[in-house]
């Protein structure tokens, strides 16, 4: 529901547009149909009108050239066929042929006697020339024959037309040029009564003119184009009407599917969506927003599972650390109001080793059933979360601070610590708590978790099993600690480490035969920091590895200036065989150096035994493998040093201190001295008695059968530029040392 719930804000105002939309669509069809059907038959009334009497005008100069140039074509033909040969036959032309049956007409009357066939049809068919015969004096080129004259006379395969009126008529005028021929040529040249005497064939003489009247051409053009114009009116109201009814057939479907889209904005489900029966477009609309209804119930179904899933836990459905922390922040509203909260911060004790010897199911199963006692322990006011891997969280509201606190926390403590049945195997942990207190140990949920995280620190650093309330002085010892961090962080950058070495004498041999490397951490405002405070520090930040590498760089490469018998031992940490990078580093130190891998000794403790056996032992054989010698550090303190030694061939076991320290006071480390020095002995291990400090001790160990001894009675550790003078001052004193 929590993404369904987000549909609603913007729901409204896409409410309002979609209701805008609405009201303005039909408008929208209906505005631009009408101006585009006015502009139809705008147009229709401006251009049809003008083409209609244009093309009619072009239909008759188009018939009128026809005409002229049909008269054109007969007079030519009559002038070479008819007339020549009658002259030639003696026969005559007159242009009195009607008044002497013996003549025949000139070209020009036969012309004129043939146009007068075309007045039937309106046409009326002029000769004119501005070189009259005598019988035409009194004929005058008007201005449209003149401008025709000129034009034709220098075009004479031309025409020339015009509109204009002509005895109150509406007339086209057309002229074509009237050219001699071969038969004109002699006949005008000779006659006396020829205006020219000098005419050449292809000479321009005169014209031939039609003049047409186009006032029933016209009033023909214009009624046509009014009906043009009134079709194309009707027309356009008849599309304008059937847009509009498809328009309303369009916009009632799409009100309906809006309605739709708004239902669904509201969170509205049960509404079925119309029109999805159609084959039209609408259809395809409305079956679409059908299967986004359907996807949409579907994501409000996945958001809301991804939504409890983000603020869940999905092993043991508490509350995650983020809803943990929404509803501390809640809840710390109610401290405000006169009520107390206290935070339990709880971690399971012993819970690895669970994981580690029955698998992770067990302990899967082991961390349900972990919550459903927590569960059964808290009120109905109070939360339980899971922060994550085996940490747990409480928030309980109550009056009565911080006694309701106490009294949660060893009820939990017993609860958790009671005996688990899992697959078959009774499993049994415990827990540690942390409590701090609203509004006294913090106002902010962040605050108050650091705080009650604090506590619980100190609560594990106790002995486990327990509960502690923040004190200030936490807060403090945590800030001493972030800043011995940070300097931390910069310590190996700023070459602030340092190595020391203690010598490793060979009892049998009576000689020094190596040097133990020991790191130190010389900071500038601090002075030395003790390796016990701040190699836990390193190894639980990540920054061991790295330590550790250059350790191994320097140890072996300040090893390769010392005699070729002299060994050195360099301790490793747990955490660097989890870097997968251990063997790459030892190679790395070695070739770096030049020292041979005989001379270099890798100690590590049973801790590394500890943790992934089967990969421990694959990268100790690896090493082992280089030439480099491995021995066990601190034996005899751990549970299985026995199975190790079965597992692994070690090089050297060193006897821990603690044994040797105890000599004088407990004599059952007498007889793990012996016992460790016999072990060694049939199984052909060398062994180092750590922590020799008295002659007493150094006698003890030899009696025993040590076949190395290290401690201050044979040198403390010294930096390595003391080395030589120490190699010196050892060899002088080596029968008293010894």
């Amino acid at each position: 529901m929590g993404g369904v719930a987000d549909i609603p804000t913007s729901a409204q105002p896409i409410h309002a547009a979609a209701k805008q939309t609405g009201r303005s669509l039909l408008w929208r069809l209906i505005v631009p149909t009408c101006l585009g059907v006015a502009a139809l038959v705008c147009g229709i009334a401006v251009y049809a009108p003008h083409e209609v009497v244009d093309t009619a005008i072009t239909e008759a100069l188009v018939k009128g050239e026809q005409t002229a140039r049909q008269l054109q074509t007969l007079r030519s033909f009559y002038s070479e066929h008819v007339v020549m040969k009658a002259t030639q036959a003696g026969v005559s032309a007159s242009p009195t042929y009607k008044a002497d049956s013996k003549t025949i007409p000139v070209p020009t009357t036969f012309i004129l006697d043939v146009a007068e066939a075309f007045r039937e049809n309106g046409l009326l068919v002029r000769l004119v020339s501005p070189y009259p015969w005598p019988t035409r004096q009194g004929r005058v080129l008007d201005s449209f024959q003149i401008e025709a004259w000129e034009h034709l006379k220098q075009n004479p395969g031309g025409i020339w037309s015009r509109r204009e009126q002509l005895e109150g008529r509406e007339v086209l005028r057309l002229a074509v040029a009237d050219s001699m021929q071969a038969s004109c040529v002699g006949c005008h040249n000779t006659n006396a009564s020829s205006p020219k005497k000098d005419w050449k064939v292809g000479d321009v003489r005169g014209l031939i003119e039609v003049v047409q009247p186009i006032e029933a051409i016209l009033a023909g053009s214009r009624a046509l184009s009014w009906k043009l114009v009134g079709g194309g009116t009707l027309g356009g109201l008849a599309l304008l009407g059937l847009l509009l009814a498809n328009a309303m057939r369009l916009i009632r479907p799409l009100s309906d599917i809006t309605r739709s889209i708004h239902a669904m904005a509201r969170g509205t489900r049960d509404q079925p969506i119309p029109h999805t029966g159609r084959s039209d477009e609408l259809g395809t609309v409305a079956r679409a927003l059908q299967d986004l209804q359907e996807q949409t119930e579907e994501r409000a179904r996945a958001e809301a599972l991804v939504t409890h899933m983000a603020r869940h836990d999905a092993l043991t459905r508490l509350p995650n650390r983020i809803l943990f922390r929404e509803n501390l922040e809640q809840d710390l509203v109610r401290v405000r109001r006169d009520e107390t909260l206290a935070v339990l911060c709880l971690d399971l004790d012993n819970f690895k080793a669970v994981n580690d010897t029955l698998g992770h199911p067990v302990g899967d199963a082991l961390l349900k059933a972990v919550a459903d006692r927590l569960l059964g322990c808290i009120g109905e006011t109070d939360t339980v979360a899971r922060l994550g891997g085996d940490e747990f969280a409480i928030v309980q509201v109550a009056a009565s601070q911080p006694v309701a606190a106490r009294v949660l926390a060893q009820h939990v403590i017993e609860t958790l610590s009671a005996p688990y049945e899992i697959d078959g195997h009774s499993v049994v942990i415990g827990t540690s708590a942390g409590i701090a207190v609203a509004s006294h140990d913090g106002a902010d949920p962040d605050e108050i978790l650091k705080n009650a995280d604090m506590a619980l620190y100190r609560a594990k650093a106790a002995g486990r099993g327990t509960y502690r309330f923040f004190q200030a002085d936490m807060d403090a010892s945590m800030q001493a600690r972030r800043l011995l961090e940070l300097d931390l962080r910069t310590a190996l950058a700023r070459n602030e480490f340092q190595l020391y070495y203690q010598p490793l004498v060979d009892l049998r041999a009576s000689e020094l035969n190596g040097f133990e490397a020991l790191l130190r951490w010389m900071h500038p405002t601090r002075g030395t920091v003790s390796p016990a405070e701040f190699i836990p520090l390193a190894e639980e930040i990540g920054l061991i590895t790295s330590i550790g590498a250059w350790v191994l760089k320097q140890a072996c490469a300040q090893a390769a200036t010392w005699p070729a018998h002299l060994t050195v031992a360099v301790n490793l940490s747990p955490v660097q065989f989890l870097s997968r990078t251990l063997v790459l580093d030892v190679v790395s130190a070695l070739g770096s150096s030049g020292l041979p891998a005989s001379r270099l000794e890798l100690e590590i403790t049973e801790a590394v035994m500890l943790q992934d056996t089967e990969t421990t032992l694959a990268t100790l054989a690896q090493l082992k493998g280089l030439g480099v010698r491995i021995s066990m550090d601190d034996f005899g303190t751990g549970y299985s040093s026995l199975s190790y030694l079965r597992k692994f061939p070690f090089d050297k076991i060193k006897i821990d201190q603690s044994f040797i320290r105890d000599l004088s006071t407990r004599p059952e480390s007498m007889a793990i001295i012996r016992a460790i020095a016999g072990l060694g002995a049939a199984l052909g291990i060398a062994t180092t008695a750590e922590g020799v400090e008295t002659e007493d001790q150094l006698r003890v160990v030899r009696a025993e059968g040590c076949t190395q001894v290290q401690g201050y009675l044979l040198g403390r550790p010294q930096p390595a530029s003391t080395i030589p003078g120490l190699l010196l001052e050892f060899e002088n004193k080596r029968s008293l040392a010894v």
